[in-house]
């Protein structure tokens, strides 16, 4: 089912999603733990020296449907930019009843992704006022795991009605480590992943990004690596 020209939309709104948030929780912290947000605003600053590579890939059905890479970087003014680098899909019949269906699924599903993306997108942008109300109504709570001790915040009602936001922070850097969101699309359950792991001796970035729409047995994956420093 080819879906390469709508991959670069919901791959974007995947990396908005982990991007922003990072940026959010740095700006909602202001008021709250001044040297959090500060550091936070400096390793923002720090990961717009770096290009990666960027491969998302949609699976339905447990198939792949279409993987695509992308060469990532900012620009001037601080947006994010993708150049297409690889992408694949399987091909479809194009003639007679097989191929209108397949054209009727396409359509579908092409929708169905950008539904995806819409929700992902309206985490990934949550207004200052929405990520403040979240970081001061959080719960709070340490956490250790086999993975390491961390501050999880846990908050609902971010966007939707019974919607949920959980953001895992290392206990003693304070650098964001994984955020899940828990929504709804159509009625059905939507999951929204992403984590992040350090460059050596560099920035935090999202390291892998994960939408699951499992009443359609739909996922969309991220993953970024390959990063390197612009040369000065």
């Amino acid at each position: 089912m080819p879906v390469t020209k709508n991959m670069r939309g919901i791959g974007g709104a995947v990396l908005a999603l982990a991007l922003t948030l990072l940026a959010c929780v740095a700006a909602a912290a202001q008021g709250q733990d001044r040297q959090f947000a500060q550091a936070q605003q400096e390793n923002a600053k720090r990961l717009r020296q770096y290009s990666w590579k960027s491969r998302t890939e949609v699976r339905k059905d447990g198939e792949t449907k279409s993987t695509q890479l992308h060469l990532v970087r900012y620009d001037a003014d601080g947006n994010v930019q993708q150049t297409l680098v690889s992408s694949t899909s399987p091909q479809l019949p194009t003639r007679g009843l097989r191929g209108f269906i397949a054209k009727k699924k396409k359509e579908e599903f092409v929708e169905l992704l950008d539904e995806l993306k819409a929700v992902a997108k309206s985490y990934g942008q949550l207004p200052p006022e929405r990520m403040q109300r979240f970081m001061a109504g959080a719960a709070v709570a340490p956490e250790k795991t086999a993975r390491g001790s961390f501050v999880r915040l846990q908050g609902r009602d971010v966007l939707q009605p019974g919607d949920t936001m959980t953001v895992w922070l290392d206990a003693a850097t304070r650098r964001q480590r994984r955020v899940e969101v828990q929504t709804t699309l159509q009625g059905k359950p939507v999951r929204l992943v992403s984590e992040f792991q350090d460059l050596t001796e560099g920035p935090t970035y999202l390291a892998r990004s994960v939408i699951e729409y499992p009443s359609r047995e739909l996922t969309v994956t991220a993953e970024n690596f390959d990063h390197e420093r612009a040369r000065q």
